[in-house]
């Protein structure tokens, strides 16, 4: 019986992806009347969607074997000739629009080679030009780079978590640095091309990859938008709404939402063992009843001027982060040289306000010469409230905080004649925070931190096989904490790769990075806070500036409709900040110490196959060791694999997905071991409307998320069960309203990330 129903629902796809298609072919010949061959040639709609790609054969000959009737756009290009772009009209089973002559021209294009669907590898980056079915089926510019597929690169459509084997993406629009709601309000109809640098260069040189979001542009017309998810099995919401308007040069965008998020907390089964010098306490607690509240709003408006030589823009958002009503019920049971039974209420109360002005440039000064920079200014204000009760034990705590931001970031990129350039880059960021603690413990806390990065990197091209970056750099670091000696560190850093293509299909990369980095602000300190009767938690102002080397060596190789990556990865960070635990008059202190040393050996093998135009497979397999050296001694070995399968059918499209459990040993040094997680999601796209259902883990009731720590003086081991990562489902819809023309998506957004310099204790 599963025999027979397998074959009816292979056989159902097969007949659903065979439609009435007809054959489109002709031949290519240059100015001289000879054949050309390699000639890259896409297939596109009137809007400039990418539909297919083929190139000649040897003797000039292309075709298109599966082809809709329609009015479309056949787009030839070739090193070293003309492009030209034809209107074609498909009416009939077999259409041959005859003989393309593509006359020379002097100008040197750059490389492109086209390999598989809509990849085309260029020099110094993957273009990918997203095909009509990835367009159509997605609602947000997440859900667009989700399904482009794109070997070695996970994309969280709900997060919006982008990230790759050694580290986050960086995520552009039109060259400018963007974050979450920008992408996630980008309309994937507006997205001409996306520009995939897995070994960033130049401006983006600082990034582990970059992705870059081209859009159209239009002078005319505007639209509004509005879209809404719905989670199903607890209380979470999230809701947004874009106005914008094009006129000539320059656009205006308003846009704002807001998102809710409540259910019954996380519950903890925890065991823990506190090793006094004279004495021994065992503790047992559990969750009795909890909750986790949160309710964000945000506003921002947007206005932008670009024409041919320069982009300016100027953006002000305020954004409002209340987490009211936090509260954990639990119950201990201690044994050893203490015994009894008591139970406990912890309470939390967090609200943040963030007001923020944002200024960006791009100047072209000649054709060689670029100049970008952008200034961010932000202000925030946090307040913190912690009160927590075990039978006759009280810990309060209540922190107010004002908190200034500057960042700062200045881009120049020289072009010279021989296949070179020099990029210079300026980078500052600069942070304040004043904090009033008040309840146990008193304490008036004035942090300010700053790091100025200058960076000169040098990239050379030695015919069309070898590329040489090498980017020496230096990290300024300095922190003060008021009553404290003021830090003051320099660091040497480099950024340098080669790159060998043996073929144009293929490339070889060997690269290596040093970097730098500095304590959390929220860790640099002098505040201590009671956890509980036995805990007390303690900044440390005085850790050393973390050290980071990282070698790692990728290939990757386009065949047919296959896209192939494979990466050897090492990490090893110097001064690593973890937690310390020590005995200091009778109570156990939970701090932090910074002479640990981390390594991260990885391996990785990603594969994308698009079988056909209905049908897109991406696997991934990992494994990595984990390992801490000098002041901890640990070690983790782990293997992960997920699989996602597309499938497109009209106005249909239909992702599953899966990946197996993992664990690991974060930096803070605690052991996770984390669960598997699969779902599916079925989603409608027509005209302006868009709807979209999916499931996650709709098979599974008890998820569990298992943490461990060892030391000398206290270990522990607790089991997290949270109704967030169990069965839930969701819904979400979408509509847009055009007027005028057809204009791009807002190319602004709101960075909703409060930061803060306080100590807390979730």
């Amino acid at each position: 019986m599963k025999q027979i129903l397998f074959a009816c629902f292979f056989s159902l796809l097969a007949l659903l992806s065979t439609n009435a298609q007809c054959v489109l072919f002709g031949k290519v010949i240059d100015d001289k009347k000879e054949s050309l061959s390699y000639v890259t040639i896409r297939l596109l709609e009137k809007d400039s969607i990418f539909i297919a790609g083929a190139t000649t054969d040897s003797f000039g000959y292309f075709n298109f074997p599966k082809v809709n009737k329609g009015e479309y756009i056949l787009a030839l290009s070739s090193i070293g000739y003309t492009p030209k772009n034809l209107p074609i009209q498909v009416n009939k089973e077999h259409v041959d629009i005859g003989i393309v002559t593509l006359p020379a021209q002097d100008v040197q294009l750059g490389e492109v080679v086209v390999k598989g669907s809509s990849f085309i590898r260029q020099k110094d980056k993957v273009l990918i030009l997203p095909d009509k079915q990835q367009v159509k089926h997605a609602n947000t510019g997440y859900d667009l780079l989700s399904n482009l597929m794109i070997p070695g690169l996970d994309v969280n459509r709900q997060t919006g978590t982008v990230s790759t084997l050694g580290g986050n993406a960086t995520l552009y629009i039109n060259g400018r640095k963007v974050d979450y709601r920008e992408v996630q309000s980008l309309r994937p109809r507006d997205i001409e091309k996306v520009e995939y640098y897995d070994n960033p260069t130049g401006k983006y040189a600082n990034d582990v990859v970059s992705i870059n979001y081209i859009t159209k542009k239009y002078e005319t017309g505007g639209y509004v938008s509005l879209d809404g998810t719905q989670t199903i099995g607890y209380l979470k919401g999230d809701y947004n709404m874009v106005a914008k308007i094009d006129h000539k040069n320059t656009n205006y965008t308003l846009y704002g939402g807001a998102n809710m998020n409540k259910y019954d907390g996380v519950r903890n089964e925890k065991t823990e063992n506190y090793l006094f010098p004279d004495y021994t306490v065992h503790r047992q607690s559990g969750t009795d009843d909890s909750q986790v509240k949160n309710n964000q709003e945000y506003m921002q408006l947007n206005i932008q001027n670009q024409n041919d030589k320069r982009t300016l823009m100027g953006k002000v958002s305020f954004v409002r982060n209340d987490a009211p009503d936090n509260y954990e019920i639990g119950s201990q049971r201690y044994s050893g040289d203490y015994e009894g039974e008591q139970h406990s209420r912890n309470e939390i109360d967090q609200l943040g306000l963030m007001p923020s002005v944002s200024l960006y440039g791009n100047f072209n000064l000649s054709k060689t010469q670029q100049l970008e920079t952008s200034v961010t200014g932000t202000y925030i204000d946090n307040t913190y409230t912690r009160d927590y009760t075990e039978d006759n034990f009280l810990s309060y705590t209540d922190v107010a905080e004002k908190f200034y931001n500057l960042d700062v970031n200045v881009n120049y990129v020289l072009q010279f004649k021989h296949q070179n350039s020099l990029t210079a880059q300026l980078y500052h960021f600069h942070k304040v925070s004043m904090s009033d603690y008040t309840g146990n413990n008193n304490y008036w806390q004035h942090l300010w931190t700053a790091e100025s990065l200058l960076f000169l990197e040098y990239s050379q091209r030695f015919g069309d096989k070898l590329n040489l970056r090498f980017g020496p750099g230096l990290s300024s670091l300095q922190y003060h904490l008021h009553g404290d000696n003021h830090v003051s560190q320099i660091s040497p850093r480099l950024r340098t790769s080669l790159i060998y293509r043996p073929r144009q299909n293929q490339q070889l990369l060997i690269g290596l990075n040093i970097g730098n980095s500095f304590p959390d602000i929220s860790t640099i300190n002098s505040v201590d806070q009671n956890i509980d009767m036995f805990q007390i938690k303690r900044g440390n102002p005085n850790m050393d500036n973390a050290k980071l080397y990282m070698p790692k060596l990728m290939y990757n190789i386009q065949y047919k409709t296959f896209n192939i990556q494979a990466m050897f990865y090492y990490l090893n960070v110097t001064n690593a900040v973890v937690n310390d635990y020590y005995i200091e008059d009778d109570l156990l202190v939970n701090s932090y110490r910074s002479d640990a040393n981390y390594h991260n050996l990885a391996a990785m093998l990603a594969v994308t196959w698009k079988i056909n135009d209905n049908l897109r497979i991406k696997a991934n397999g990992t494994w990595n060791r984990t390992m801490f050296t000098g002041a901890l001694s640990e070690s983790c070995n782990n293997l992960r694999a997920s699989l996602e399968l597309n499938y497109y059918w009209r106005d249909f499209a239909l992702n599953v997905y899966g990946e197996t459990p993992q664990k690991e040993i974060a930096m803070s040094s605690i052991y996770t071991r984390q669960y598997g997680k699969y779902g599916a999601s079925i989603s409608w796209n027509h005209g302006h409307w868009g709807a979209e259902a999916g499931v996650d883990s709709p098979f599974t009731k008890h998820n569990r998320i298992r943490t461990d720590l060892n030391t000398s003086v206290y270990n522990f081991t607790n089991s997290n069960y949270s109704r967030t990562f169990q069965q839930t489902g969701y819904v979400k819809f979408t509509y847009t309203f055009d007027f005028g023309r057809k204009t791009s998506r807002a190319q602004g957004g709101v960075n909703t990330t409060i930061n803060s310099a306080i100590m807390k204790i979730e």
